[in-house]
């Protein structure tokens, strides 16, 4: 099982994940990461599975994501977070590089992409990250490694992953009025 993060293993804006992440630990009386990304994943794919194509489009203002984007903006943070896991897990001494969240969905095309495509890779990339964070060995998920200039540990990574979906699926359910 990997242990919970310290406050001084992720940047303070990664906070609001981490805290997001216990309380979820707290209501649902669950501890092991891989058991609460697997629970998240079953409801994310409800959630998106009870939506038409038309529905996915939805954007609460103009500006913002529509649905569709916002799962492809979860299935591009869930694949980078986990390479970074993996990096710093075998003990990468090289920062690794950030990412535009913004300019990845808008040159990805999820909006032409069929809503069941992006749920296959959603579950398979879910199922990828879980395979590979049950690999990992507890003591060493408190390795440090440099992304976007920032110290971070495997283990804040793995729950910073779970965390990110929640904000998200809050986000749904508050401004695009998509109930859980």
């Amino acid at each position: 099982m990997i242990p919970f993060p310290s406050s001084n293993e992720y940047a303070s804006f990664y906070t609001n994940y981490i805290r997001l992440i216990g309380e979820y630990i707290a209501k649902n009386e669950v501890e092991d990461i891989a058991e609460i990304l697997t629970k998240i994943g079953e409801e994310t794919k409800q959630i998106f599975s009870n939506l038409s194509e038309q529905e996915a489009l939805f954007r609460y203002q103009k500006e913002k994501w529509s649905i569709k984007e916002v799962l492809g903006h979860l299935i591009d943070t869930e694949q980078i977070m986990s390479y970074r896991a993996l990096s710093f897990y075998r003990r990468e001494k090289e920062s690794l590089a950030g990412f535009d969240q913004n300019e990845y969905v808008k040159n990805a095309n999820f909006d032409q992409t069929p809503l069941a495509d992006l749920l296959e890779r959603y579950e398979t990339v879910r199922k990828s990250s879980v395979a590979l964070f049950k690999s990992f060995d507890a003591e060493k998920t408190a390795e440090i490694g440099q992304a976007n200039n920032h110290p971070m540990s495997v283990r804040a990574i793995v729950y910073m992953i779970a965390g990110h979906e929640i904000h998200h699926l809050q986000i749904l359910e508050e401004r695009y009025k998509i109930n859980s």
